[in-house]
């Protein structure tokens, strides 16, 4: 493979979307605890800001008119990693729309389906 297939491969993109049940969208004061739990720094409000992570994860978001929390995120983990996210009554879904070429799909897949499986666990339906 010549260095211009080895560069197009690299770079080609992997969508990725892993979506699970979500019982409500977290209210802002709670998605700010949790982000302090975690040591992401929110410099935002209720509507939109962004967030970092200290192992290199930033990103932004914003509340849609319809109460959906939407947003991109960004890293440097084996190479770049992008993609967004949504969340929703009744549904969370993050989609990675760049990953590292030497991070296998199957285990980023998994990675992510477990993160956002705690995610959802935390915020079920309203009684």
């Amino acid at each position: 493979m010549d260095s211009v297939c080895v560069a197009a491969h690299i770079q080609a993109v992997m969508p990725i979307t892993v979506s699970l049940p979500l019982g409500r969208v977290p209210a802002f004061p709670e998605l700010q605890a949790l982000a302090r739990q975690h040591g992401v720094q929110l410099s935002g409000d209720a509507q939109s800001g962004d967030f970092q992570h200290p192992d290199g994860v930033s990103g932004n978001y914003s509340v849609a008119p319809d109460g959906r929390l939407r947003g991109q995120f960004a890293a440097r983990i084996l190479g770049k990693l992008a993609g967004t996210f949504t969340l929703e009554a009744g549904r969370a879904e993050v989609n990675i729309t760049e990953k590292p070429f030497l991070l296998p799909e199957a285990v980023l897949k998994a990675k992510v389906a477990e993160g956002l499986a705690g995610f959802c666990a935390q915020f079920p339906s309203a009684p």
